[in-house]
């Protein structure tokens, strides 16, 4: 990750001076999805024009600047709403940092009449609405792309929080916080009950992650990352944009120690296209075979059906079976 302190601010600075540029605003999007955008709106007094100027930083070579900085012209009704919007009336610093968030920081410098800091991370605080107009008509002049990052700025406004929180590291003791801090009440009965009847069907630690198979109408993969002692990041392939019942019942289940290993399964086929798919190192998850396919889980955290035959012969070995030997016996059957 870029540092503040960096010195690559300074070299753009001095690039774009050279340029006749004067920063009169910035945008620095620091890590934010694991991106670091820095972006300028600057006037040239040479042309007596305001332009936007952004750098990706996380594909800059800074030994040629000049094929990686971009800029666009600003028409003179936009910057002029710009200047208008930020000179309205004084603003104060602000500094807004949440511990439970990694990364996600937004720092904006502004020249306009005082220097002024605004630091927040993740979105926007409804105290800074002032910010949403010039926020909004600078993003305009950027690749569609970046709209993505602006949206989840905005995100307090839109009561969107939810929905972009969802996917993120959080703050969270996986074995002693109140899971109400994450699921109201419907969710988590619903998710007490489904691990009250036992449907974590698979449930193993493997390195820094949990991987759960919760059944029901539709089998449902959840994974729980350990990304250091206080984030975890936690996902299922069902259909919910929020932490859903199949992530609360994997966590009861967790908590009590409700543990059931996958099978692990070696692929003998030739078809190496399988092994670009799933690789788990020399092996395989499996959670069990559907037809006459076997239910695998992907490296990405994918359900991936595989063919057990290829040309009448079984492609698949297991290392790892249950008490009752049930996958081998049942892919020996086929080969039978």
């Amino acid at each position: 990750m870029l540092k503040k302190d960096s010195n690559i601010f300074e070299k753009i600075n001095k690039y774009l001076t050279k340029k006749g540029h004067e920063m009169c605003l910035s945008i620095y999007l620091k890590d934010y999805n694991s991106n670091n955008i820095y972006i300028r709106f600057d006037y040239v007094s040479k042309l007596s024009v305001y332009k936007i100027v952004w750098v990706d930083l996380n594909f800059l070579d800074e030994k040629h600047l000049e094929d990686y900085i971009s800029m666009q012209m600003v028409t003179k009704f936009l910057s002029l709403k710009i200047v208008e919007k930020m000179t309205e009336k004084e603003y104060e610093n602000s500094y807004s940092y949440n511990d439970e968030i990694i990364g996600d920081r937004v720092e904006i410098l502004s020249y306009f009449q005082n220097i002024h800091e605004y630091i927040f991370d993740r979105f926007l605080p409804l105290e800074l609405d002032f910010l949403i107009d010039p926020l909004a008509m600078i993003f305009s002049y950027l690749p569609r792309s970046m709209e993505v990052f602006l949206n989840e700025i905005f995100a307090k406004f839109d009561h969107q929080e939810d929905k972009y929180n969802y996917l993120k590291p959080i703050k969270f003791d996986l074995f002693k916080d109140d899971l109400n801090k994450l699921f109201d009440y419907n969710l988590r009965q619903a998710g007490e009950k489904d691990f009250q009847n036992d449907k974590v069907s698979f449930l193993e630690k493997i390195d820094n992650r949990y991987v759960a198979i919760v059944d029901g109408k539709t089998v449902s993969l959840v994974i729980i990352e350990l990304i250091d002692d206080e984030h975890i990041l936690m996902w299922c392939n069902c259909k919910c944009d929020t932490y859903c019942k199949h992530i609360c019942s994997v966590i009861k289940a967790i908590r009590n120690k409700k543990f059931n290993n996958f099978y692990k399964v070696s692929y003998t086929g030739q078809e190496k296209s399988l092994l670009d798919k799933v690789t788990v190192g020399n092996f395989y998850l499996c959670f069990g075979v559907d037809g006459d396919k076997i239910l695998l889980i992907t490296s990405q955290g994918t359900i991936f059906p595989a063919h057990i035959m290829h040309k009448n012969k079984c492609v698949f070995e297991v290392i790892e079976d249950d008490d009752d030997c049930s996958l081998s016996k049942y892919l020996k059957e086929l080969s039978e």
